[in-house]
């Protein structure tokens, strides 16, 4: 789960939309906290409500914040200001205006908003599915988890996790947390912002858990 959350959070600020790299390591030394202490727990977590008291469920609930909104030819997305960083300044906004956003504007509070037309927008989303696909892969290919394939559909809202084990492991079950992430960050880029679904499956086809982003807090 420590590198989900790490490929999510860097991969927001590998798009060249925020303006500083230090809110970046921030939120990275945040995440390999909150890795490092679910994997010191020492009881297996068996029920979501037990996931759901994980600090990183906090890091997804700040990106809440963020704002799109879809008009007919552009697409704003306003960052808040954790996640747009400390040493943004107009001047730096402005220096980088142009593949990646049209023009941006440092607002009172310090958070950005950057508008970008419909192609950039398209880009920048499928910069950060080729991210997100990235983490995936590498959850499959790792013999940390015994995963075997991770299906999704187009806007990364519903997980289909395929296992090499008839039940949920302790590490696989702590790894919606990170499903949520991914998931998440995709859903408010693209200004939807809906809930995510994660379904495992056993060995031998049969879905053995749902987990509903949605019932999170519940």
């Amino acid at each position: 789960m420590k590198k989900m959350m790490t490929v999510v959070l860097s991969a927001l600020l590998s798009i060249s939309v925020c303006g500083c790299g230090q809110s970046g390591s921030v939120q990275d030394s945040e995440t390999e906290d909150i890795a490092s202490e679910a994997a010191e727990a020492e009881e297996p977590v068996t029920q979501q409500e037990e996931l759901i008291d994980d600090p990183a469920w906090d890091t997804l609930e700040s990106m809440g914040m963020i704002e799109t909104e879809n008009g007919l030819f552009y697409v704003s997305i306003t960052l808040p200001a954790e996640l747009a960083g400390e040493d943004v300044t107009q001047e730096s906004i402005d220096a980088k205006a142009g593949d990646t956003y049209t023009s941006g504007k440092l607002n009172e509070d310090g958070s950005v908003t950057y508008k970008m037309t419909k192609k950039q927008h398209k880009t920048m989303l499928e910069e950060l599915g080729k991210s997100i696909e990235e983490g995936l892969q590498e959850l499959c290919d790792s013999d940390d988890y015994a995963i075997a394939e991770i299906t999704h559909n187009p806007d990364f809202t519903s997980f289909d996790v395929h296992l090499t084990t008839e039940d949920v492991g302790m590490a696989e079950s702590f790894m919606v947390l990170g499903f949520y992430m991914y998931g998440g960050m995709y859903s408010l880029f693209s200004g939807k912002k809906d809930s995510i679904i994660v379904n495992y499956y056993s060995v031998n086809g049969d879905l053995i858990q749902t987990a509903d982003s949605a019932n999170a807090g519940n």
